[in-house]
């Protein structure tokens, strides 16, 4: 999972973006745009701010819950 830190809370917000160790150094250093779930406002991030976390469980409180939703339906659940 990748993760940015809320430049407002601190804390870990989920990208939105899953990959691997492997395929994280292929994504380009361009900015986005994410809806912080912590905070509610817009950060501008690029992976050059991100980190890639191997637990779900933080990264999963972090999830809007339309995604918590999208994953389950994803995992048969």
């Amino acid at each position: 999972m990748l993760m940015i830190r809320c430049p407002v809370t601190g804390h870990p917000a989920f990208t939105g973006i899953e990959t691997d160790p492997g395929s994280v150094n292929f994504i380009p250093p361009i900015n986005a745009r994410l809806k912080c779930p912590r905070c509610g406002t817009v950060h501008v991030w690029s992976i050059l701010d991100a980190e890639l976390t191997a637990g779900e469980a933080e990264g999963f409180d972090a999830m809007p819950p339309a995604w918590k939703s999208r994953l389950a339906k994803m995992d048969g659940g």
